[in-house]
């Protein structure tokens, strides 16, 4: 039986053009009208080409290819199925094109099909695929303006044939009872009318059984066309069927009277919806026949050997208002799409709202109204309202009466359970954008699934098949593996059958519901990735091509990822998970590049060749896979253990050394042992550089970002794997040059890289000028490519039989291989520094150790542009510097031009520090643009500021005069004085600072108070350097006549020893050992601080003045000068200082200062002579003869020292409180072991004796200081007070009366006491 229901479709077609009719009961015009046509068809089948449809993802527009025959499958899931089944022929397609309305049918049985329009139809055989002629009916007349008509494929008269039954709207029926081998042709053809009324229109035709035709009209009204004469030759005829039980009903209709049966009629406004035909009935030749209006359900009984029969027509609407929206929860209307029959029930689509539901309807007996016996919700819900008529309904479609039912929607097809079944199976297929559904049909013929056709816009003939059988679930136990199973099932979908979208016209959707992560659809993905990956997926076929094998795997796991993005699901899994699915991707990328690269090698013979498939083997034993070693180890490593590629690696990091030690024990070892780590080298170069490509490539794809989860090329052991590649294939570069290529073994050897020692046992750094010899082989008019020219004549030569191709290759594996370990380690360095751990500090700073040595060596090699091509995308700033002045020096200009504008402030900094470092000041401060002299300015700035004695300190004054800057050069000049270690030094900047400042104010007549202030401390600190020339002459004098070469330490001693009394070098020897390292450094001409100076002054107790010659500066005088107001010069010069100086320095110092003036005076005797009736004279004599009255007379009179700032109390200037600050932070840290790292003091370090002895000595002083005011010092100090202020005519303080009547009061109590 052929079943072949026509659809209508209503398509707007912008330009469509409407092909005219033929005028009714014209049989001539009519067959005039198909010879043409025919015509046309017999011209076109000899080039009809049929084809499967292509799709472009931007503009979808159809693309021809050639088709396959037999059907190819489009989808496959564990209860579905799709299978395309032939193409759409051209013409069919332009049909569909230019017409608004078109008909659409197939049949299976005939394996046929056909497009109609108003005017034409075209049949074909899908099933005969490219070969299939097309045929071209012309179609019975429908009126101004009508639709496409109604058409059925039925049974030809011969075997292989089709015959084609029309009806136009206005009721003009044409039959063909055969279309392919017909000796008239399309013109050849049976033809009567339907006896219509005149507001009615023939809607749909259903073929009832074999012969026999049911029409069913817009009002409802229902015709039976009988395609047999009485004689069983092919004819036509018409009649209408009854809806009265009449004589015509016989014994059925009594009888159905006698049962209830009903039947009412529909409301003048009902129109109809759908007919379907029924199962087959006790009375022989008699079939069902159901009709569906918008609120009634007929259903007739109807035969070509009996009467027709009515048995109900039953208020459909009311039977289903309480139930549906009872199970729907809504009162939303309802409306009738389509019905079909469930083997004895009946379907009914219905439709709410946005919910569809299908009502399955059961009647009691024949002729009885059917009851409601289960509703099947539907989880697909309609995007738009759905029409109740028309091409645009949905379609309800049940293959040999279930248990599956199809629905057909414009571009959906559901798959759905009926109520029977027990389960609630439903599963969605989905046409691609600008497809849609023409035709659906049932095959009633399969039994182990249900099937039906579809014919499609784009798509052509498919084949949709559903199974009722349960999936079993093993292996599937917690729940969110059980719930994400349908979201697998729908990535396995897009994964194998929608990564094509070239040749599949189906849409694969996957959905999630989840507003953030979702975890069932992420292990969904993981577990389609794994098991592509692994190789048991059972959508991968097994096969003996390796190579192929991979390919496919590798194009579905990156599918994975595309489909989820295609379908806006990216962000549904978490970073982790993303990676996760990339690094599956890439170590399949790898394998198939590992795999590629040991087909190449399977011809040849020795260790070096079998290396991989040793290692293979050796993975499969230490794994615990010992069972499947009989097999061929590397083939099973690739088929079934691709995950673990990256441990292949670490395995073959920790076995090469043994093996390369085992292969040197002899001279032909030693040439497999190179062969072994060049092939080593050639391994990890094809694991890692295509998955690490593949992950670049696809960054914006998985959108993994920073910071990236642990990628499975950061293991500790690859990266070390690389770098010992690196080093090994340097070493063998070496190694055969030494043989076969002497000036290339001269370059490499007379190369010193970063990371080599020094002949000082120190390491070379990338500023090194060691590296620079490389070119030193090379003749002032040889080229580089000259002196490389061996290796460019040996690139066609064999690696494994050539020295010198080997040689080549090598050189060439170098760059690669160095771009591996870089990204390892930048990758590795960014993970940890994310992640906080410590780690990430200790393998940056290897990374730059190793960085620039990689690098560097590729220049002897003749690799140069690879070096620079690597440092600019790695941006290693020293080693590019270094670079260009080492590989191209010629045009070191115009790198540097590209690379400051590329790389900006950044690459200004490195060359300014490779200009320090190499001390090229010139080349430093020669600078041509503004941009550039703003980065020299801050760069000075941040050098000065990091060590204000470097040489760059001392220079970048030069720049500030150079852009005019004046101020900013005083400012330098003043800052560089006050650290220069050498006296002179600092006299020269400091006076240039002077000149500085007086240019500033030739431009700026407006001087603010910083700037005076600073004029000031210019020239407070010229005057300190005076001092310190002056105590320099002092000292020189002091040893008189010297040799100039006379050892430092000497001198600094003698000096020591000739102004110290023995008393104080054995009371107090460590201050002793401090005068005397001073003093060394003061005669080795070294700007000691101004608390140091200070301890010079006052620790001395014997200095004296000494018969120096003046010279014109009276420079002598000076001298002696300075010796005579040693104390009282130590206070001015720490007040002078006091803004450069801590508080607590200060403090101390001051202290310092005013307790070594009152111990140089021998206060017991004092207060001996002094004791008892003394004249006043004899005590004024006595006190203006003291240490003490000279200092506070030079402070007070002639310094203007103001009071009481610079005065102290005797009580006040003990030590105690700074015994912690003198000796562990001002002493030690100058005595200190980290004083080795200041260029401008190099003193002993601190012992814990040291420290010990210190204290004492400071102890002792507060002793004879404590002694001293037992002997009545505060009382003495007060009248030395006294007669100071008598003797200055200007008083200090506006309270000096009151201080001095209080120290009167003072003097006069210890008086008495005394």
């Amino acid at each position: 039986m052929f079943t072949s229901p026509s659809v209508r479709t209503r398509r707007r077609v912008v330009g469509g053009r409407a092909l005219g009719g033929e005028q009714q009961n014209s049989q001539r015009q009519s067959q005039e009208y198909s010879q043409e046509y025919s015509q046309e068809a017999l011209s076109e089948a000899s080039q009809e080409q049929t084809s499967v449809i292509s799709y472009n993802d931007d503009d979808m527009e159809l693309a021809q290819e050639p088709a396959s025959e037999g059907e190819h499958t489009l989808l496959r899931g564990d209860r579905h199925a799709v299978f395309e089944v032939g193409a759409m022929p051209s013409a069919a397609r332009q049909l569909v094109a230019s017409s608004d309305e078109v008909s659409c049918g197939v049949s299976d049985e005939a394996r046929f099909a056909f497009v109609a329009t108003a005017s034409t139809c075209v049949v074909w055989s899908f099933a005969a695929g490219s070969s299939a002629a097309v045929h071209r009916l012309a179609m019975p007349d429908a009126g101004e303006g009508a639709g496409a008509p109604s058409v059925a494929l039925v049974a030809g008269v011969g075997a292989g044939d089709v015959g084609v039954v029309a009806v136009s709207g206005l009721g003009h029926v044409r039959y063909w009872d055969r279309v392919v081998f017909g000796l008239g042709g399309a013109s050849q053809f049976h033809s009567t009318a339907l006896a219509l009324s005149p507001t009615d229109r023939c809607e749909q035709i259903v073929e009832a059984s074999a012969g026999l035709l049911v029409v069913a009209t817009r009002s409802g009204a229902i015709y039976q066309l009988t395609l047999l004469t009485a004689q069983g030759a092919a004819g036509l005829d018409a009649r209408a069927l009854s809806r009265t039980a009449g004589s015509r009903g016989g014994v059925l209709s009594r009888m159905a009277s006698l049962l209830g049966g009903t039947a009412g009629e529909g409301g003048s406004d009902d129109q109809l919806v759908s007919v379907a035909r029924g199962s087959r009935t006790e009375i022989r030749h008699s079939r069902e026949v159901y009709t569906l209006t918008r609120s009634r359900l007929a259903k007739w009984v109807v035969s070509s050997a009996h009467p027709e029969r009515l048995a109900y027509s039953a208020d459909l609407r009311q039977m289903l208002a309480d139930s549906v929206a009872q199970a729907l929860r809504s009162d939303a209307e309802l409306h009738f799409h389509d019905v079909a029959a469930a083997g004895s029930d009946v379907c009914v689509l219905v439709s709410a709202g946005p919910s569809l539901v299908v009502a399955t309807l059961r009647a009691a007996h024949v002729a009885s109204e059917p009851s409601v016996t289960g509703l099947t919700l539907l989880r697909y819900t309609a995007p738009h309202s759905l029409p109740q008529s028309g091409g645009g309904r949905p379609r309800l479609v049940i293959p040999a009466g279930g248990p599956i039912m199809f629905v057909a929607f414009d571009q959906t097809v559901v798959a759905a359970a009926l109520p029977a079944l027990g389960s609630s199976f439903e599963e969605a297929v989905k046409l691609r954008y600008g497809d849609c559904v023409l035709a659906a049909t049932a095959i009633d013929d399969q039994q182990a699934e249900s099937c039906i056709l579809l014919a499609c816009r784009r798509a052509g003939i498919l084949r949709m098949a559903a199974t009722a059988r349960q999936v079993p679930d093993s292996g599937m136990v917690d729940a969110d593996t059980r719930i994400g199973r349908p979201q697998q099932e729908q990535i396995e979908q897009a994964v194998f059958f929608g990564s094509d979208a070239a040749r599949n016209p189906l849409a694969f959707a996957i959905t999630s519901d989840a507003s953030g992560l979702d975890a069932p659809l992420q292990a969904a993905a993981l577990r389609v990735s794994h098991a592509i990956l692994d190789g048991s997926s059972r959508f991968v076929a097994d096969r003996l091509d390796i190579g192929a094998l991979l390919r496919e795997r590798l194009r579905r796991a990156h599918a994975v990822a595309q489909a989820l993005a295609d379908n806006g699901l990216t962000d549904k899994l978490s970073p982790a998970a993303r990676a996760q699915l990339c690094a599956n991707v890439e170590k399949l990328a790898a394998a198939q590049s590992l795999w590629d690269l040991q087909n190449a090698a399977w011809a040849r013979a020795g260790p070096a060749m079998q290396l991989l498939a040793n290692l293979a083997a050796a993975f499969l034993e230490t794994s615990g896979q010992q069972q499947q070693q009989s097999k061929d180890p590397l083939r099973l490593f690739f088929r079934l253990h691709c995950a673990a590629i990256g441990d292949l690696l670490v395995l073959m990091h920790r076995r090469l050394p043994a093996l390369t030690r085992a292969l040197a024990v002899s001279p032909s070892g030693v040439k497999d042992g190179q062969m072994v780590s060049y092939e080593a080298s050639r391994i990890a170069a094809a694991v890692l550089q295509p998955a690490l490509a593949y992950r670049f490539q696809n960054a914006r794809l998985y959108a993994v970002g920073d910071p990236a989860p642990e990628r499975w090329t950061e293991h500790p052991a690859i990266a070390d794997m690389l770098v010992d590649r690196l080093e090994a294939s340097y070493n063998l570069c070496r190694d055969l040059s030494a043989h076969h290529f002497q000036a290339l073994y001269e370059r490499i050897t007379a190369t010193a890289l970063p990371g080599d020692e020094r002949p000082d046992h120190h390491a070379l750094g990338v500023f090194d000028d060691a590296v620079s010899v490389s070119h030193v082989s090379l003749s002032p008019d040889e080229e580089e490519e000259d002196a490389l020219r061996p290796l460019a004549s040996a690139a066609d030569d064999d690696p494994y039989a050539s020295p010198l191709a080997l040689l080549r290759e090598t050189i060439d594996q170098i760059g690669p291989l160095a771009n591996l370990c870089f990204r390892v380690f930048v990758d590795r360095i960014a993970r940890l520094a994310a992640a906080s751990s410590a780690a990430s500090d200790d393998l940056a700073q290897r990374y730059d150790a190793l960085r620039p040595r990689y690098l560097l060596c590729l220049v002897p090699l003749g690799r140069a542009p690879v070096a620079f091509r690597l440092a600019e995308e790695y941006r290693d700033l020293p080693t590019l510097v270094t670079l260009v002045f080492v590989a191209d020096p010629t045009n070191a200009a115009a790198h540097l031009r590209r690379y400051v504008e590329r790389f900006s402030k950044d690459f200004a900094d490195t060359l300014l520090a490779f200009y320090e470092r190499r001390a090229a000041w010139a080349s430093l401060l020669h600078t041509q643009d503004e941009k550039f002299d703003v980065w020299l300015k801050d760069y000075i700035d941040l050098r000065s500021a990091e060590d204000p004695r470097a040489p760059l300190s001392k220079l970048g004054w030069i720049h500030d005069v150079k852009v005019a800057d004046f101020s900013a050069a005083a400012v330098r000049l003043v800052r560089a004085g006050l650290v220069a270690e050498e006296v002179s030094d600092a006299q020269t900047m400091l006076s240039l600072s002077k000149l500085a400042f007086i240019a500033y104010e030739s431009q700026e007549p407006e001087v603010d108070d910083s700037m005076a202030e600073t004029r000031l401390r210019i020239d407070k600190a010229l005057e300190l350097c005076q001092v310190r020339a002056g105590l320099l002459r002092y000292f020189a004098a002091l040893l008189g006549p010297t040799d100039s070469n006379i050892d430092d330490r000497k001198a600094a001693y003698d000096v020591a020893l000739y102004t110290t009394t023995p008393e104080l070098r054995h009371s107090r020897p460590a201050l002793y050992i401090v005068f005397s390292e001073l003093v060394r450094h003061m005669w080795n001409r070294r700007a000691l601080p101004v608390e140091d100076l200070i301890d010079v002054l006052t620790i001395p107790d014997s200095l004296h003045t000494l018969d120096i010659a003046a010279d014109a500066d009276d420079q002598g005088d000076f001298s002696n000068s300075i010796v005579r107001d040693r104390f009282s010069l130590a206070v001015d010069l720490l007040c002078c200082a006091c803004f450069s100086l801590p508080e607590q320095t200060r403090e101390s110092a001051l202290r310092s200062i005013w307790r070594r003036v009152f111990l140089s005076d021998n206060w017991p005797e004092i207060h001996r002579n002094t004791t008892g009736n003394v004249p006043d004279c004899v005590l004024r004599s006595e006190l203006l003869n003291t240490t003490l009255y000279h200092v506070l007379h030079s402070c007070w009179t002639t310094r203007k020292l103001a009071h009481p700032d610079w005065y102290l109390l005797p009580a006040d200037a003990f030590s105690s409180s700074d015994l912690d600050y003198l000796v562990s932070t001002r002493l030690m840290p100058q005595f200190g072991p980290e004083s080795a790292n200041n260029s401008s003091i190099q003193w002993k370090p601190l012992s814990t004796t040291t420290a010990l002895a210190l204290t004492n000595d400071y102890t002792d002083e507060d002793k004879h200081l404590q002694a001293a005011i037992d002997c009545g010092l505060d009382g003495y100090y007060s009248e030395i007070l006294r007669l100071v202020a008598e003797q200055d005519s200007t008083p200090r303080l506006d309270d000096d009366d009151e201080v001095f009547a209080s120290n009167d009061d003072e003097s006069d109590d210890q008086m008495d006491t005394d």
